[in-house]
């Protein structure tokens, strides 16, 4: 990623901003443009909107990872200075994240009813089970829709709208059923996207008997930042190994600001306590809500140290954010 290129257009737009609001102070009282531009391209979705006023942020949900399953795939920045919102990535867009890992998050979940002797692991995400030096699937995205007002979106199209949604259900294995290969858990996965923000409610539903062991469900990749601050005023540096503090009734971060390296751009997550999973009555008491990883991810630490069954037909769920500021 060309970073001295992002920060180098940053500089630049925020010094012709000023300089507009200096000789033409009436043009910089409008508002910024809160519509999005929306093109579906096979399974790739690209949202487009005005980020900063001379800039527009390009938002890429699509299948990625060894599982192919939907999930946030990139993010570039592309310097405008016309009124309307640009709905193509080009070469000049700047990519300023790939993803390189999954954003929701993979289960530790164990089958009550089949057993092929697997280990505690990780499926699902972007998880797979290495059979002779390969990497072999351990989820999958049967389906997806992405609809504005009702009404599915036509490949290539440019679609001008307030808000639209993508709904994901994916399948995944337990860690002990994936030799031979058995789905355990059907995850629904919502994405409601307007602008700047995308809000996500999930639902995971067994298909039989199982035990959830470890699950983060909400992640970010912090690779493009240089800050973490946590909702409780805990802060960081990215890159680090860092958390919360020790999870109790008066300790609970329910949220994460990401601070780019040039501080124009942050990411802020973020999930809603009191509903599903998002009470944190699965995580032990001396483990944090929130912890960041030195190789640049950070996550919700929603169920760690309490185990949960799921009976077959039963579901868990949690509601959460990505906002860009």
């Amino acid at each position: 990623m060309n970073f001295k290129k992002v920060k180098f257009l940053f500089i630049l737009a925020m010094f012709v901003e000023l300089s507009i609001a200096v000789l033409f102070p009436q043009i910089n009282v409008m508002p910024l443009p809160t519509n999005l531009k929306v093109v579906k391209q096979g399974s790739d979705i690209y949202i487009s909107y005005r980020y900063l006023r001379h800039t527009d942020m390009h938002l890429g949900i699509g299948k990625c990872g060894i599982n192919n399953m939907m999930n946030i795939k990139a993010i570039y920045l592309d310097t405008n200075y016309s009124r309307e919102i640009s709905p193509w990535v080009t070469k000049r867009s700047v990519p300023f994240m790939e993803a390189c890992s999954d954003w929701i998050g993979p289960y530790a979940v164990k089958s009550l009813e089949n057993d092929d002797g697997g280990k505690f692991s990780f499926t699902g995400g972007w998880h797979g089970n290495k059979v002779n030096g390969k990497l072999e699937p351990t989820a999958k995205t049967e389906n997806f829709t992405v609809e504005i007002d009702g009404k599915e979106l036509v490949d290539n199209r440019v679609y001008d709208c307030e808000s639209l949604e993508i709904t994901a259900t994916n399948y995944i294995q337990g860690y002990n059923t994936k030799k031979i290969k058995s789905y355990v858990l059907k995850e629904v996965v919502k994405y409601k996207i307007t602008h700047n923000k995308v809000d996500i409610e999930l639902v995971s539903t067994a298909l039989e008997k199982v035990l959830l062991q470890r699950y983060y469900g909400l992640q970010t990749q912090d690779t493009s930042c240089k800050r973490i601050e946590y909702s409780n005023g805990i802060s960081s540096v990215c890159g680090k190994d860092s958390d919360s503090g020790p999870y109790n009734k008066n300790n609970i971060a329910n949220s994460l600001t990401l601070i780019s390296k040039n501080n124009s751009y942050k990411i802020v997550a973020s999930i809603e306590t009191g509903y599903g999973l998002g009470n944190f009555e699965n995580l032990q008491n001396d483990k944090p809500t929130i912890f960041t990883e030195e190789y640049g991810k950070t996550y919700f630490n929603m169920v760690n140290g309490i185990d949960k069954i799921i009976n077959k037909g039963d579901s868990i769920k949690w509601k959460g954010s990505y906002e860009f500021k």
